[in-house]
């Protein structure tokens, strides 16, 4: 009985100790190996193509000052090489791995811009579906819909979230972009001073009179029933205006 109990401890020390010799082994394999390739793949589902392969080689190798290839991954700070790509404005987030055949694999996932913020006197910029304000881009223009007038005004910083009214302008935007019927229709928002919304359709030359950035389904609504119930039957070129910021109403003009 003595003999079993010391062999079952003998085996299960055997075991740990072989575990152990493995795990270093292979640990010193892999502190041993080299990068023999860089594999990228770049998220351009949604058509948007604001940052290639060159862009992404770019960051990764500090514009070719470091080789990369060749390199003991023991030297290659993976997590240093995210945080890099993810400083690209066109870049939301980043994952960088090496795998067993000597890899390194870098997937990026780019910003998705959901409009474009335009007017005179300062540079254009896109907002991004994160609320991030981020430059326009040489490469490649996405066709989004236009936000004009005061919008720095009534923004503050690089992000609409940060302030309540950029927070209830990206309910608006995120609303119309994700209804079929309104993505199509809308083209531009333009805020004037205080903050109310003019919105400007592909449909009609009526100006619609939004008002502040609140009660947006309710006023999608009434807007909805004056494009299909009120100009059908009153003619297209009746109205110059519509306003539906006014609760239970819609004025038309």
């Amino acid at each position: 009985m003595l003999k079993n109990r010391i062999s079952n401890k003998v085996l299960v020390f055997s075991i740990v100790l072989a575990t152990i010799a493995m795990i270093s082994f292979v640990e010193k394999q892999q502190s041993d190996a080299v990068c023999m390739a860089i594999n990228i793949v770049i998220d351009n589902q949604l058509g948007n193509h604001f940052i290639d392969e060159n862009d992404v080689l770019e960051i990764v190798t500090n514009d070719n000052d470091d080789k990369i290839v060749g390199e003991y991954f023991s030297e290659i700070d993976l997590k240093q090489l995210e945080k890099k790509l993810e400083k690209h404005p066109f870049v939301y987030s980043a994952e960088v791995s090496r795998d067993i055949r000597g890899n390194l694999n870098v997937n990026v996932h780019q910003a998705r811009p959901i409009a474009r913020i335009t007017h005179s006197g300062y540079n254009d910029k896109y907002i991004n579906h994160l609320g991030q304000v981020i430059p326009i881009s040489k490469k490649y223009t996405s066709r989004v819909m236009l936000i004009s007038g005061y919008v720095t005004k009534n923004i503050s910083g690089d992000n609409l979230y940060d302030s309540d009214y950029g927070s209830r302008l990206m309910e608006l935007i995120e609303f119309i972009n994700g209804d079929e019927f309104w993505k199509p229709m809308v083209v531009q928002l333009d805020i004037d001073q205080k903050g109310n919304i003019s919105v400007y359709t592909q449909v009609s030359k009526q100006l619609v009179d939004f008002g502040q950035p609140e009660n947006i389904e309710e006023k999608f609504k009434k807007l909805e029933i004056f494009y299909t119930r009120i100009l059908p039957s009153k003619g297209w070129n009746s109205y110059e205006k519509v306003s539906v910021k006014f609760k239970n109403q819609i004025v038309c003009e």
